[in-house]
């Protein structure tokens, strides 16, 4: 209920206050949340009088109807203040006397609609038990496409082939949040009942058999989905006469009220279920079809206790200019499109009959002539899913038939990783066509470093930092320790135990407890690549030390001695991809591609059993990967590296590596001075992010950079640096914190969070740049001094203007760093 969320700020704190600005223009949203939030937020009068002088505002100014009025948002935001509607009436009252009784009058008039159609669409929400509309939120735009099986084949045989292989391909693809096959028959008449003036039967030609429904996050998701699917308009033909897709916008499909509690169907849901296609009348506008639609008849159906579940999509014109397949019609006239279908179920018929009979459904058809002319109802015969809140469903990697037969005999074997990556196709080729990645690559983001052994520590540091000009990017000496010994030699001393010889002799240093040799390291950044230089020598000596190990020929007859680390991508968790890497290789017999693991083990039989979390080495405190007297360490710059290594094809030594947080900072201020020192421009590989929105602009452009670096600077809790981006006179609004102005505001606004986290850092999932405004949405881990990690939902909204910060939103709940 709106009365019980009541905000500290009634227009920064109010999410869906500030959607329903956007859908009006996006920069107009924008522009009235900073200035009417940084209004809102003044500290001498209170919210609830505000929201009353809102109000008063609008009657004078007579803002109470048409398209975009306040009218009505501002009533919402004086009842979540807790203003009654006693307390509005009043106030109207009191109206008379400085703004005129017909003001009022009209004010009135508007209070009483508002009221009327707020009690329309709550009337019997507390009654049902439960409503699992929310699920399906996430799916904001749709492609929904009537499909008319084709002739000389049976309905079995297109059920059947439709649902178990056509079904299944279409899983696989890009960008899909949701992915339902609705079966239906034919719509025959006799179960709706007859509303004047509106068609209920349509034409032979005109009876689909079923209809694919798809749901993306983006319209960029839809239009990767739509780029990929080449590969089913092969298969169309197989079993489609006809298929006519639509569209809809933003929005523009939404489940108003749904309590069936399975929202992944497999097969008959067992109740009463239909898909009603609407055609618009003649004389009503697209507009007013669907203010009435959206307004009228959807909160009144909606509103019904004997309903099960509403769903409504409006849609946009067919896009005739979609090419026909072979033998499969793609295009639709105007007068047979439908501008909208609705999803509509009940229990049983008795509750179908209920509902007909109902004030609801008279309500929702009262003035239904004036906007529709056709209502057609299919019913539904049988419901699949094959994708389902972005994941593919069992039935669409194995087929509705398959996932049947598992679901039926408890197989729960067949739900194990292995058994689902295995049948997945993960594990095959990937098909360039498709998803255009080829291999492994797409993990990637190139080289990170080259590794070499080296003997004098001294001479190689004066050779490639005094004469090449180098720069260190990190350095440590005198690593130890069981986890590190497993990560870097695990496989020699498994092959040292099968042929019974002194790993010694097969060049592995004994690094578990000190108490012989340790490890010095070196990373040398050169702008577009990095050396890494590493040294095992005596504990007990300096690394001035030789190595312990004598030198083999330099000349490049003699394989395996450097070592080559490759970039993994800072999206991609690194005990998967070894996995993956393994099992990638096994398959296409490079059985040689062996990845150590962290722990200890006595043979490549248990090194395949060790879980999955002991696969990389992580230079951080990770509740999943915790090895005492390891991830409790302070890891100092090394803090968020990670890696594991590998052995190639061929026995060469190979690396695989993440940088990230205190780490990933050290390589970029290397890179940097490397830049100022020698005049070069090289940059860090960006983390790769979902982009979004077909409106805005690619992600990567110069205001894109610039709030990248901004986080990188901060991360380390660098509030000087930090400040560097910011304007003069800039506006700074972080969290629950008040609005700062300027560097030094900001500054002295961060001493508290400063003292109390010791590092941060951002995983970015998206960002948008639309006209001077940067919008990155992100999860946010913020470290503590006393080790506590929080990781927290964030999303910031920053203008730029001549290349600084002018104004930084931060919409977070900082909260639990505090606690």
């Amino acid at each position: 209920m709106a009365e019980n969320r009541r905000y500290k700020n009634a227009v920064l704190d109010d999410l869906e206050l500030q959607e329903g600005l956007k859908t009006l223009n996006p920069k107009f949203g924008d522009f009235v949340t900073r200035v009417a939030g940084e209004a809102w937020g003044l500290p001498l009068i209170s919210q609830k009088t505000k929201a009353l002088i809102t109000i008063a505002v609008d009657v004078a100014n007579q803002n109470l109807e048409g398209p975009g009025n306040p009218f009505g948002a501002h009533i919402n935001m004086a009842l979540q203040q807790g203003v009654t509607r006693e307390e509005i009436e009043e106030l109207l009252l009191f109206l008379c006397v400085y703004t005129g009784f017909n003001k009022v009058a009209s004010g009135f008039g508007a209070l009483n609609k508002f009221f009327e159609q707020r009690s329309l669409q709550q009337r019997t929400a507390p009654m049902r038990k439960n409503d699992f509309a929310a699920r399906d939120e996430k799916g904001k735009v749709t492609f929904y496409v009537l499909l008319w099986k084709r002739k000389g084949i049976t309905l079995e045989l297109f059920d059947n082939y439709w649902k178990d292989v056509h079904g299944p391909v279409c899983a696989r693809l890009p960008g899909q949040n949701q992915y339902w096959q609705l079966h239906l028959a034919n719509n025959e008449g006799g179960l709706w009942p007859t509303v004047e003036g509106i068609e209920q039967i349509c034409a032979n030609e005109d009876q689909f058999n079923g209809i694919a429904e798809l749901t993306f996050q983006t319209d960029a998701d839809r239009q990767t989905w739509f780029k990929a699917a080449a590969i089913l308009m092969d298969d169309e033909h197989n079993l489609f006469s006809k298929a006519i897709g639509y569209n809809t916008s933003y929005g523009n499909s939404k489940t108003y009220v749904d309590s069936i509690p399975t929202g992944d169907p497999n097969g008959d849901q067992g109740l009463l279920k239909f898909h009603v296609q609407v055609k618009k009348s003649d004389t009503a506008s697209v507009d007013a079809f669907r203010q009435y639609m959206q307004n009228s008849f959807a909160p009144a159906v909606a509103s019904s206790d004997a309903v099960l579940k509403f769903r409504m999509h409006l849609f946009e014109e067919v896009d005739n200019s979609r090419p026909d397949a072979a033998g499969v019609v793609h295009s639709e006239s105007p007068e047979k499109q439908y501008q909208a279908a609705f999803e509509i179920a009940f229990s049983n018929s008795l509750e179908m009959e209920k509902f007909f009979a109902s004030s609801e459904y008279a309500t929702a058809t009262k003035e239904m002539a004036k906007y529709v002319k056709g209502l057609y109802p299919f019913p539904q015969r049988t419901a699949y899913t094959f994708v389902y809140d972005g994941k593919m469903t069992l039935a669409g990697q194995r087929s509705s038939r398959v996932a049947e037969l598992i679901t039926k005999i408890g197989a729960t074997n067949q739900l194990k990783e292995d058994v689902a990556f295995l049948m997945t196709g993960k594990l095959s080729t990937p098909n360039p066509q498709i998803d255009g990645k080829s291999g492994l690559g797409h993990y990637l983001q190139g080289v990170q470093h080259f590794g070499i052994t080296v003997d004098d520590m001294a001479k190689t540091m004066e050779f490639y930092i005094d004469v090449l000009g180098g720069k260190v990017a990190l350095l440590g000496n005198g690593f130890i320790g069981p986890v590190l010994q497993n990560n870097l030699f695990q496989k020699e001393q498994i092959e040292a135990i099968e042929r019974n010889v002194d790993p010694r002799s097969l060049g592995v240093p004994d690094l578990v407890d000190g108490s012989k040799e340790s490890l010095d390291v070196r990373f040398i950044s050169f702008g577009n690549t990095v050396l890494e230089v590493i040294h095992f020598r005596d504990a007990k000596l300096t690394p001035n030390a030789p190595n312990v190990f004598q030198k083999v020929p330099s000349c490049v007859g003699y394989a395996n001695v450097p070592h080559i680390s490759f970039h993994v991508k800072d999206d991609v968790n690194l005990n998967d991809f070894a996995r993956i890497l393994e099992e990638e290789c096994q398959r296409r017999g490079l059985t040689e591609v062996v990845c150590n693991r962290v722990i200890h083990v006595k043979s490549h039989e248990e090194r395949k059993k060790v879980a999955l979390k002991y696969y990389a080495n992580k230079f951080w405190n990770d509740p999943e990967y915790f090895i005492e007297g390891y991830s409790d360490s302070d890891f100092g710059d090394f803090y968020g590296w990670s890696l594991f290594y590998c052995k190639g094809p061929n026995g060469e030594q190979l690396e695989f590596n993440q940088v990230t947080r205190t780490a990933k900072q050290n390589f970029i201020r290397a890179q940097q001075e490397y830049n100022n020192a020698h005049g070069t421009n090289f940059v860090w590989p960006s983390s790769p992010f979902k982009e979004q929105a077909a409106t805005s602009k690619s992600v990567g452009g110069t205001m894109s950079d610039l709030v990248r670096n901004l986080f990188i600077v901060g991360e380390p809790m660098n509030v000087d640096g930090f400040v560097t981006f910011f304007a003069d006179d800039a506006l700074y609004k972080f969290s629950n914190f008040p609005v700062v102005y300027g560097p030094k505001g900001i500054k002295e606004a961060s001493a508290t969070l400063v003292s109390k986290v010791k590092a941060v850092h951002h995983e970015i999932q998206a960002m948008w740049e639309v006209g001077d405004t940067v919008i990155c949405e992100m999860q946010v881990e913020y470290i503590r001094y006393d080790g506590k990690v929080f990781k927290l939902p964030c999303c910031d909204t920053i203008r730029i203007k001549n290349g600084k910060i002018q104004e930084m939103w931060v919409y977070m709940d900082i909260n639990p760093v505090f606690s």
